[in-house]
């Protein structure tokens, strides 16, 4: 009887063991699923970042960057440094445009940085 006794416990020691994961290869699981890209992690970053302050440019440039309309020219996919060159020429008054003018004065440095990067990684149409 003693033996029978044991010899379930074992059993139902084995059951619960290959049935549940133990903790150690839970936490191996979730680590190796949390390790990203960096790349990709600075990417998305860059993409939240830019799609908050861009809400005022979507007016016109469309919603990713592609506009709807043939007077305001569509971003999406420029070269970051030529659409930072236009916004800092925009805000110097060295380019004049009675929408773009106000629009670009009111930003810094690191927004001229960000919105032209947010604008250049937007694929084109």
């Amino acid at each position: 009887m003693k033996k029978l006794s044991l010899i379930l416990a074992a059993v139902s020691i084995l059951v619960t063991g290959c049935s549940e994961p133990t903790d150690s290869s839970a936490q191996v699981s979730a680590s190796a699923t949390a390790v990203a890209d960096p790349a990709v992690v600075a990417k998305q970053q860059l993409l939240n970042q830019g799609k908050s302050r861009a809400i005022s440019c979507t007016a016109c440039h469309g919603l990713q960057g592609i506009s709807n309309v043939a007077m305001y020219p569509s971003l999406a996919g420029r070269d970051a440094a030529e659409l930072k060159q236009l916004l800092v020429a925009y805000r110097t008054g060295e380019k004049v445009n009675p929408l773009m003018s106000p629009q670009a004065k009111a930003l810094s440095d690191a927004d001229v940085d960000l919105l032209a990067k947010y604008f250049s990684v937007l694929p084109a149409k």
